[in-house]
């Protein structure tokens, strides 16, 4: 004899609850995502910039310490702001892995330019350093949109990367072809990845 009520599965119950959390986004599952669009938009835009002045042949020393100093910064950073929430109930790739990737792919293409680097000279050997790296950079960003998909990842999170990832090819193709950007590649490259790292850091804060 029963109640009236139905028998409820604690396992299916379970399941559903996790695909429904597992569906509401990275800023309510994971709230930190989102604040690393502007951490790494800020340190990008400066890192960049002191790779500039070591082209341009500033002090090295103090360029090298600046540059490991933001890098560490911002791991520390970001490493407090994981520490401030609670763990993901959803699973999400890995970031470190995806970057190390990335990294690796630019240090395979650049060590394999070395050859033609010599032909070209340094200053058409820095602007195909960095559309190289720019076209590594941006394919990655489409596709960690398309692995947040496989997650069940809202669109607005997964639309910041495809959108990140356009900009810096559009970035990257495009400024070897601006006049006023010469001598200047990697800066502008920075400040145009901070912009829009900023600008998916406000549109999805306000999500």
């Amino acid at each position: 004899m029963t109640d009236g009520t139905e028998d409820v599965d604690p396992a299916a119950l379970e399941a559903e609850l996790a695909e429904i959390k597992g569906a509401i986004g990275l800023a309510e599952d994971h709230p930190y995502w989102w604040r690393f669009w502007l951490v790494e938009g800020v340190g990008a835009g400066c890192c960049f910039t002191l790779v500039q002045f070591w082209f341009r042949g500033g002090p090295e020393l103090p360029i090298l310490a600046a540059f490991v100093g933001l890098l560490g910064l911002g791991t520390l950073v970001k490493r407090r702001i994981r520490a401030a929430y609670e763990p993901p109930t959803a699973g999400l790739p890995d970031q470190r892995l995806w970057l190390l990737a990335v990294l690796a792919a630019i240090g395979a293409l650049l060590v394999g330019l070395l050859p033609v680097f010599d032909v070209l000279g340094e200053r058409n050997a820095v602007r195909l350093a960095l559309v190289s790296a720019g076209a590594v950079v941006g394919a990655g960003y489409v596709y960690m949109g398309q692995l947040l998909g496989a997650y069940d990842i809202r669109a607005a999170d997964r639309y910041a990367f495809y959108a990140g990832g356009a900009w810096i090819l559009v970035l990257a193709a495009a400024i070897p072809h601006v006049p006023a950007a010469e001598g200047w590649e990697y800066a502008v490259f920075g400040l145009g990845i901070a912009v829009q790292h900023v600008a998916a850091y406000v549109v999805l804060s306000r999500r």
